[in-house]
């Protein structure tokens, strides 16, 4: 018997971000995980969560539900709006984590959960395995995991582009701004960020000051001044699996 943990970056397009969701919306569809050939059990669950893109920042230390399936065959609607009703076969498991799976409220800029925190809300006895005819590295099948609010999360920003216009390629250096914004409160290294029209600007290499952070390469895609910058990727989970 031995322990693993699967480490996943879920995306949302900055253009879902750009308006709050509502308890019940759907955050992420189906993703895929691989996990190791046959039966999983999930002995542990932890969320990192990023903050509303305010100053401050305001935290989103709010419940949300994961489910798991073999496929992805049938989606969960569109993010952003009430999860679509579709029936399916395939899912294999659910966890939900609630306001108290959350640790210290100081923790702002990234509120943490992990499930057993709350004691009337422990981890599941839950064993997953996805088809055997799936997955693409050897040793290693396919599931799928989706998100559903269980709260009002908000990542909606004011961090703004403070340079003139510039097209694709041309910058590597970005400028910020926003009433009362620190940009170190909001990014860090290897964030992936676009712009609420989706517009992808790059990959963090360093957040250099509240108003200054440097990208890996130069920007992707031609950036107007104004543009409000999301990291697409403002959810991470931690599972932990024995077998």
């Amino acid at each position: 018997m031995r322990n693993f943990t699967i480490e996943k970056q879920l995306t949302i397009a900055a253009s879902k971000q750009h308006t709050a969701f509502s308890s019940g919306d759907l955050m992420v569809d189906w993703t895929a995980l691989q996990i190791p050939k046959g039966a999983c059990k999930l002995v542990s669950a932890t969320s990192l969560v990023r903050p509303k893109g305010d100053a401050s920042p305001t935290d989103n230390n709010l419940g949300f539900t994961l489910l798991f399936s073999k496929t992805n065959t049938v989606s969960l609607g569109t993010v952003n709006d009430a999860v679509a009703p579709r029936p399916s076969n395939d899912i294999i498991g659910v966890i939900s984590f609630d306001s108290l799976s959350y640790g210290p409220t100081s923790l702002v800029s990234t509120a943490v959960a992990t499930i057993g925190n709350d004691i009337s809300n422990p981890t599941p006895p839950l064993v997953l395995q996805g088809d055997p005819t799936t997955g693409d590295n050897v040793g290693f099948d396919e599931i799928y995991v989706a998100m559903v609010a269980e709260g009002s999360f908000d990542f909606t920003s004011i961090n703004a582009v403070n340079e003139a216009s510039f097209n694709a390629g041309a910058q590597t250096v970005i400028t910020m701004d926003g009433t009362g914004m620190d940009v170190r409160e909001h990014f860090a290294i290897g964030d992936i960020l676009h712009a609420q029209d989706d517009a992808v600007l790059g990959t963090v290499a360093s957040v250099d000051s509240a108003t200054q952070l440097t990208l890996t390469a130069a920007n992707t895609a031609a950036i107007a001044e104004d543009d409000i910058i999301y990291n697409i990727n403002p959810v991470k989970i931690i599972l932990g699996f024995e077998k």
